[in-house]
């Protein structure tokens, strides 16, 4: 039997360069993140998973950027973020 390893939340983020909350926002609106399980109310990302994942991101992306910038679907405004003057 082998044995399997797993990544925490928290790990996963740090894997990625982004804030545990962030990874929580992604996996809740369905944004991409490495395959994961639950296990009661835990999350967690076998290791072996995230590395084909991560390594899929990256032919995708050309290798260029950071994991995070691999799985942003949306152009970023130059102007920053818009905001109602009133």
């Amino acid at each position: 039997m082998t044995s399997r390893r797993f990544y925490t939340l928290e790990e996963i983020a740090r894997e990625l360069h982004i804030a545990p909350a962030t990874a929580r926002n992604r996996l809740t609106l369905g944004l991409p993140m490495p395959p994961s399980i639950r296990v009661g109310r835990r999350r967690l990302f076998p290791v072996d998973e995230y590395e084909r994942w991560i390594a899929s991101q990256l032919t995708h992306s050309g290798g260029s950027g950071s994991a995070g910038d691999a799985t942003e679907n949306s152009v970023r405004d130059p102007h920053g973020p818009s905001r109602d003057p009133t």
